[in-house]
């Protein structure tokens, strides 16, 4: 008897079904399908980690120290908001800093609700380097 499973009978060996040999399976070739490209799950429908600017006060006011803020995937990462930024903004990043900004309560009335947090990333760029975000 197991010392695992306490309550199961054991069958005798005469009673056991008999071991059932499966013939293998002709293989067939079969033509592969060329991989068009690979979609990672944490970027957004646009294919980029970036989802857009943040504009605040803090933002605007840190624009002088040449940083900018942007509202990012929840699942992005530094190394993936950097190649991002300088992708579609032809800039060199220098640095990363990311945060998570925790979702809070909000009541109008009587009614609780809850505003969704969100992650965004405040990127350094190099000297000499800027971002125009006007709609030219």
């Amino acid at each position: 008897m197991s010392a695992f499973n306490l309550f199961k009978k054991s069958k005798p060996a005469s009673k056991r079904k008999p071991a059932v040999v499966v013939e293998k399976p002709v293989e067939t070739k079969v033509e592969s399908t060329p991989v068009v490209a690979e979609v990672s799950p944490i970027l957004n429908v646009s294919g980029s980690a970036i989802l857009h600017p943040y504009v605040s006060e803090k933002a605007t006011r840190i624009e002088n120290m040449n940083q900018y803020v942007f509202k990012v995937a929840r699942t992005a990462n530094k190394p993936e908001v950097k190649k991002a930024i300088q992708n579609r903004y032809k800039v060199k990043v220098v640095a990363v800093n990311m945060i998570n900004t925790p979702s809070k309560k909000r009541t109008v009335g009587r009614h609780v609700g809850i505003k969704a947090g969100f992650r965004k990333a405040i990127v350094t760029l190099a000297e000499g380097d800027s971002i125009n975000f006007s709609k030219a």
